[in-house]
């Protein structure tokens, strides 16, 4: 894992934990259903983060009585919950400006390159990816409406439909691409026919 990943990954946990005290399987799991859509987290990332956390005291385990008392809870598991220290290195961490990746796309690169291959080709590939971006925008849109009722008066919710949001045009913009890209290979397509007549 790159150092900038390892570092996110401390502070996805933290932001976790700062929400409500949980287990390594309850972080992945609200790692899969929350964050899924902009971050992911692995369990093999979990585990080891946590115990680097807890050993630096940006987290505490909480006495088994307190973990076997949460809902659902197996009296067995270990519940992390957020420290004061924690708390603060969160909050500089917040603080700082995001490191963001340079932008890659396979997609994008096959579109470049599209004159040496096959346009027909690459008018499935950009169908395939339009059919997964209606997919995650009826997600986007089926989860906005659960904030919006389950959530409605949690504090965080603003920044919740923030992140959200950006999903949303995310897609929506990408659908626009597929259409328009859709249409220029189909152009392009009858014009290397015509030049080979």
């Amino acid at each position: 894992m790159s150092p900038e990943r390892n570092a996110s990954t401390r502070f996805a946990i933290l932001g976790l934990l700062g929400l409500e005290p949980m287990s390594g399987y309850d972080i992945r799991r609200a790692s899969s259903d929350t964050l899924r859509h902009f971050w992911h987290e692995s369990y093999g990332q979990i585990y080891p983060t946590l115990a680097t956390l807890a050993r630096e005291k940006l987290i505490r385990e909480l006495p088994p009585a307190r973990a076997a008392a949460k809902p659902g809870a197996r009296a067995s598991r270990k519940l992390y919950a957020i420290t004061p220290a924690g708390r603060r290195a969160f909050a500089v961490w917040q603080e700082s400006a995001p490191r963001e990746r340079p932008f890659r796309s396979e997609m994008l690169l096959r579109v470049f390159f599209g004159d040496a291959g096959s346009a027909h080709a690459l008018r499935e590939h950009v169908g395939r990816l339009a059919k997964e971006e209606t997919a995650r925008l009826a997600s986007y849109r089926a989860l906005a409406r659960r904030l919006r009722s389950e959530a409605a008066s949690h504090p965080s919710q603003p920044y919740w439909q923030a992140t959200l949001r950006y999903g949303q045009l995310r897609s929506e913009a990408a659908l626009a691409w597929c259409r328009e890209t859709s249409r220029t290979l189909g152009k392009a397509r009858l014009a290397k026919k015509r030049a080979h007549a």
